[in-house]
Protein backbone atom coordinates (compact mmCIF):
# COMPACT_ATOMS: atom_id res chain seq x y z
CA UNK A 1 0.00 0.00 0.00
CA UNK A 2 2.02 3.28 -1.27
CA UNK A 3 1.19 6.50 -0.58
CA UNK A 4 3.88 8.45 -2.50
CA UNK A 5 5.99 7.09 -5.29
CA UNK A 6 10.11 6.14 -4.47
CA UNK A 7 11.07 9.83 -5.16
CA UNK A 8 8.79 11.59 -3.37
CA UNK A 9 10.93 14.90 -1.44
CA UNK A 10 10.99 15.54 1.92
CA UNK A 11 8.61 18.26 0.95
CA UNK A 12 5.98 16.00 -0.57
CA UNK A 13 6.28 14.05 2.59
CA UNK A 14 5.49 17.31 4.72
CA UNK A 15 2.32 17.45 2.28
CA UNK A 16 1.20 14.00 2.94
CA UNK A 17 1.06 14.73 6.77
CA UNK A 18 -0.28 17.79 6.12
CA UNK A 19 -3.46 16.18 4.56
CA UNK A 20 -3.56 14.01 7.37
CA UNK A 21 -3.90 16.80 9.58
CA UNK A 22 -6.55 18.21 7.61
CA UNK A 23 -8.06 15.00 8.29
CA UNK A 24 -7.99 15.74 11.92
CA UNK A 25 -8.89 19.05 11.79
CA UNK A 26 -12.24 18.08 10.18
CA UNK A 27 -12.51 15.42 12.83
CA UNK A 28 -12.51 12.24 10.28
CA UNK A 29 -10.78 10.26 12.53
CA UNK A 30 -11.66 7.28 10.51
CA UNK A 31 -10.50 8.89 7.27
CA UNK A 32 -7.36 10.10 9.25
CA UNK A 33 -6.62 6.09 10.36
CA UNK A 34 -7.39 4.91 6.62
CA UNK A 35 -4.93 7.39 5.43
CA UNK A 36 -1.89 6.17 6.75
CA UNK A 37 -0.83 2.46 7.36
CA UNK A 38 -0.07 2.31 11.06
CA UNK A 39 2.35 0.53 13.53
CA UNK A 40 0.83 -2.76 14.85
CA UNK A 41 2.70 -2.81 17.91
CA UNK A 42 0.48 0.24 18.71
CA UNK A 43 -2.80 -1.09 17.85
CA UNK A 44 -4.12 2.18 16.27
CA UNK A 45 -7.45 2.97 15.67
CA UNK A 46 -9.87 5.90 14.76
CA UNK A 47 -10.94 6.31 18.10
CA UNK A 48 -7.59 5.97 20.01
CA UNK A 49 -6.42 8.88 17.50
CA UNK A 50 -9.14 10.65 18.68
CA UNK A 51 -8.81 9.97 22.76
CA UNK A 52 -5.39 10.84 22.22
CA UNK A 53 -6.01 14.18 20.87
CA UNK A 54 -8.85 15.01 23.04
CA UNK A 55 -6.88 13.75 26.10
CA UNK A 56 -4.13 16.25 24.91
CA UNK A 57 -3.26 19.50 27.70
CA UNK A 58 -6.68 21.02 28.82
CA UNK A 59 -8.70 17.46 27.43
CA UNK A 60 -11.24 19.68 26.40
CA UNK A 61 -13.63 17.40 24.15
CA UNK A 62 -14.22 20.22 22.12
CA UNK A 63 -10.52 20.26 21.17
CA UNK A 64 -9.14 19.57 17.64
CA UNK A 65 -6.01 19.28 15.56
CA UNK A 66 -5.99 22.28 13.44
CA UNK A 67 -3.75 22.85 10.23
CA UNK A 68 -2.24 26.26 11.17
CA UNK A 69 -1.20 27.07 14.35
CA UNK A 70 -0.02 30.49 16.42
CA UNK A 71 3.21 29.89 17.66
CA UNK A 72 3.84 30.06 21.88
CA UNK A 73 6.43 29.32 23.73
CA UNK A 74 6.16 26.20 20.97
CA UNK A 75 6.94 26.71 17.49
CA UNK A 76 5.59 23.57 14.98
CA UNK A 77 8.16 21.47 13.96
CA UNK A 78 7.83 19.56 10.23
CA UNK A 79 10.98 17.36 9.74
CA UNK A 80 11.65 14.68 7.65
CA UNK A 81 14.59 12.38 7.95
CA UNK A 82 16.40 9.62 6.20
CA UNK A 83 18.70 7.15 6.16
CA UNK A 84 20.09 3.21 5.00
CA UNK A 85 17.53 0.84 4.25
CA UNK A 86 17.34 -0.39 8.17
CA UNK A 87 16.55 -3.91 6.80
CA UNK A 88 12.66 -3.75 7.46
CA UNK A 89 12.13 -1.15 5.20
CA UNK A 90 12.47 1.47 6.59
CA UNK A 91 14.25 4.58 5.29
CA UNK A 92 13.37 7.12 7.65
CA UNK A 93 10.35 8.87 9.55
CA UNK A 94 8.92 12.03 9.82
CA UNK A 95 8.32 14.15 12.62
CA UNK A 96 4.77 16.53 12.89
CA UNK A 97 3.81 18.44 15.62
CA UNK A 98 -0.04 19.06 15.90
CA UNK A 99 -1.35 22.35 16.24
CA UNK A 100 -4.29 22.18 18.78
CA UNK A 101 -7.47 24.81 18.09
CA UNK A 102 -4.91 27.07 15.89
CA UNK A 103 -1.86 27.04 19.02
CA UNK A 104 1.53 25.06 18.18
CA UNK A 105 1.50 22.27 20.53
CA UNK A 106 4.15 19.32 21.55
CA UNK A 107 1.89 16.58 20.79
CA UNK A 108 3.85 15.07 18.28
CA UNK A 109 3.11 12.35 15.16
CA UNK A 110 5.94 10.10 14.16
CA UNK A 111 5.48 8.43 10.91
CA UNK A 112 7.95 5.74 9.71
CA UNK A 113 8.82 5.72 5.94
CA UNK A 114 8.99 2.70 4.06
CA UNK A 115 10.11 1.83 1.09
CA UNK A 116 8.75 -1.23 -1.48
CA UNK A 117 8.77 -2.12 -4.78
CA UNK A 118 5.31 0.14 -5.10
CA UNK A 119 6.63 3.33 -3.43
CA UNK A 120 6.93 5.15 -0.30
CA UNK A 121 4.30 3.95 2.69
CA UNK A 122 4.22 6.71 5.53
CA UNK A 123 3.35 4.38 8.22
CA UNK A 124 1.46 5.98 11.46
CA UNK A 125 4.00 5.20 14.69
CA UNK A 126 3.07 7.43 17.33
CA UNK A 127 1.28 10.34 18.74
CA UNK A 128 2.78 11.75 22.12
CA UNK A 129 4.11 14.42 23.62
CA UNK A 130 7.77 15.32 22.93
Amino acid sequence: MAHLPISASDEDLIKFADEWARLLEAEDYAAAFGFTAQEPSMQWTPELIRQVIKSYGECSAGQKVTLNGEPTDIHQRKEVTRWQDDGHGSIGEIWYDLNIDGYASDLTATFYIEEGLDGLTVRLNDIHVM
